[in-house]
């Protein structure tokens, strides 16, 4: 059971954004189960009125909806929801695909962010290595802004699993802020990789040896880093416009 799912593997989400969000993506997601505190139901109840025919209903007293909820300010409703059972092979099979690795991302509105740009860059998926957070962890789903509904994701892949397969089928190009190849300069448009590491202490050695090309986005000199989501984001972008013909 991955953390911020139920044993079934369905996942918890809350407030009206979330809700909306997995509504919008049927019949993709799957929405099983939906609690509303009851002082909040009247207010969510052209909401409720689109829920699925199967979707079970529940109303609960405010206190216990509040002792229930992942937030610290309850907005009334919840909803468990079945995202698709993603499969790698498929999604690299897919032409010249482009994949956002998370590579022991801690934070979980950085992985939420990477997300939530890998969805608006049009990448084929989303995978995390086992060192990373787990992007159905609430703040992560929150974070991502409703990508989780849209976007594939493969969370938990084992690195010396999944990193020879992934070489074999794409490119694999790596942040690396010392690197003196600039990301402008890559080649980005076949089937590729993008290899995220923490900002700090950047990309596992093991991981990074895979990586056919280390790749760096020119900052000025006093500035030490970028924010691992942000540079997630230049690297999706650059990526993106190559693809798209070199244009903005």
């Amino acid at each position: 059971m991955a953390e911020g799912t139920t044993r079934d593997g369905w996942l918890a989400v809350e407030g009206p954004f979330l809700v909306e969000e997995a509504l919008a993506a049927v019949p993709q997601v799957r929405v099983h189960n939906v609690l509303t505190a009851s002082g909040a139901a009247e207010r969510f109840s052209a909401l409720l009125a689109r829920l699925p025919g199967a979707t079970e209903i529940a109303q609960v007293p405010d206190r216990l909806f509040e002792r229930l909820a992942q937030t610290q300010s309850p907005q009334g409703i919840a909803a468990l929801a079945e995202l698709p059972k993603r499969d790698l092979d498929t999604l690299l099979a897919q032409p010249r695909p482009l994949l956002l690795v998370a590579c022991g991302i801690q934070d979980p509105g950085n992985l939420g962010a990477m997300m939530r740009s890998a969805w608006a860059f049009r990448a084929a998926a989303l995978a995390t290595l086992t060192d990373t957070v787990s992007p159905y962890n609430p703040k992560v789903v929150r974070s991502s802004a409703g990508a989780i509904f849209r976007l594939p994701v493969l969370g938990g892949l084992n690195a010396r699993e999944a990193m020879p397969l992934l070489s074999r089928r794409l490119r694999l190009v790596a942040a690396d802020r010392r690197s003196p190849s600039p990301l402008w300069k890559a080649d980005l448009t076949g089937p590729l990789g993008i290899l995220v590491g923490r900002e700090a202490t950047g990309l596992p050695e093991e991981v990074a040896r895979q990586a056919s090309q280390l790749l760096s986005i020119p900052i000025e000199k006093d500035v030490d880093s970028l924010n691992a989501a942000t540079a997630a984001s230049i690297f999706l972008y650059e990526a993106a416009r190559q693809r798209r013909g070199g244009s903005g």
